[in-house]
């Protein structure tokens, strides 16, 4: 009897233990589907992009209709904004998608997964990967200006009724996260940090009668306010930039270098000469003007010293990537290090009048053509 008691409390034992088993394997899997379910948007966005069959492209690209358009990078790919539609190609010139976005004043804005399009004075913004739309949204007020993150983030920059202005940030799937109402201060800039988990903030004030701006950080996990707030001077802040050794901030009398945990002044630099154009990218330059026209291409060193500057005919565009500076002319394309030696002069078959940097490959736009040289 003892024994079959023993054989008893055994296979209840193993019937028990096979019984927690399967419910830990069953666990997992719930957890597993909860997972993709909450990322499906993530998942299967690649995978329609892989599948896409995008013909066999060739350039120079004929681009539909005669319209103005807007050229930018997306990625591997390129892409053009209209004032009827959004178009996407890969590399090679085949058209991926193209979309109507029925916006009055349509804005584009990239990084390298996706396009936000937002209407400006109107109130809808939309995101976009290569292949199609990701989703369309819209605020209540009209919008002013947004930027794109790093990632899939948005910020809507809108007109108030209550308030100077209101930031919003978005998620990847049009949800708001952040939102921040300035009372007394206009919103001029914003840029996202590096990891996306902050952004900083340029706006404009006033106090007794004078002009006043401050860069400000907001946490986007934290409601309760900026973090830090730093004033920069009676004069408009053009552009801002995030590195790895703070935010670049850009006036028109001046170049300055926030810390970005702190917000103090780690560097700046004045000039007399206009801001014309602003690269952007790792390298920190600006294509000025001075008194009597001429082009001045200035490169800042990390102090934020004039390290080297170069003397220029008639400027189309200045692109910066990869440690180089792309200069368009009307009838060249050259390529300078950040010494600004030049390391590269390309003859054009033709006059264009933007460009971007995709690899080892200029695309230039002209009139109704999209042209590709390789570099």
């Amino acid at each position: 009897m003892d024994k079959r008691n023993d054989i008893n409390k055994f296979r209840k034992k193993r019937a028990m233990r096979k019984f927690w088993l399967n419910m830990g394997i069953l666990t997992l899997i719930v957890l597993v589907i909860i997972l993709v379910v909450i990322n499906w948007s993530r998942i299967i966005a690649p995978l329609k992009d892989a599948a896409l069959d995008v013909g066999k492209g060739g350039f120079p690209v004929d681009l539909p209709g005669s319209t103005d358009y807007v050229l930018d990078d997306l990625g591997d790919n390129f892409c053009l904004l209209t004032d009827t539609y959004f178009y996407t190609y890969n590399s090679n010139g085949a058209m991926i998608a193209n979309v109507q976005h029925g916006m009055q004043n349509p804005v584009l804005c990239t990084n390298s997964r996706r396009a936000l399009i937002y209407d400006r004075r109107g109130r809808e913004f939309q995101l976009y990967s290569r292949s199609g739309e990701v989703y369309s949204a819209s605020v209540d007020e009209t919008i002013d200006f947004a930027e794109i993150s790093n990632d899939d983030r948005c910020a809507v920059v809108t007109k108030s009724t209550k308030y100077s202005n209101s930031l919003f940030v978005f998620n990847g799937e049009g949800k708001q996260i952040f939102r921040w109402n300035s009372p007394m201060q206009l919103i001029d800039r914003v840029i996202f940090s590096n990891d996306d988990n902050s952004i900083y903030v340029a706006v404009c004030g006033s106090e007794g009668g004078e002009l006043q701006y401050y860069i400000m950080r907001f946490d986007l996990s934290n409601k309760e306010g900026s973090i830090w707030e730093t004033y920069v001077g009676e004069h408009m802040v053009f552009s801002l930039e995030c590195a790895d050794d703070g935010i670049f901030a850009v006036n028109s009398t001046g170049v300055a270098l926030l810390d970005k945990d702190t917000g103090e002044i780690t560097a700046q630099n004045t000039f007399l000469k206009t801001v014309a154009q602003i690269p952007g990218g790792s390298i920190r330059a600006l294509l000025m003007e001075d008194s009597s026209g001429n082009n001045v291409l200035t490169v800042y060193g990390d102090g934020l010293e004039a390290a080297a500057a170069v003397s220029l005919d008639s400027v189309t565009k200045v692109r910066a990537t990869n440690d180089r500076l792309y200069v368009l002319t009307d009838k060249k394309l050259i390529c300078y290090d950040k010494e600004l030696a030049v390391t590269a002069t390309y003859s054009l078959d033709d006059v264009y009048s933007d460009l971007t940097i995709i690899g080892d490959s200029a695309y230039l736009l002209c009139f109704n053509t999209v042209q590709r040289l390789s570099l």
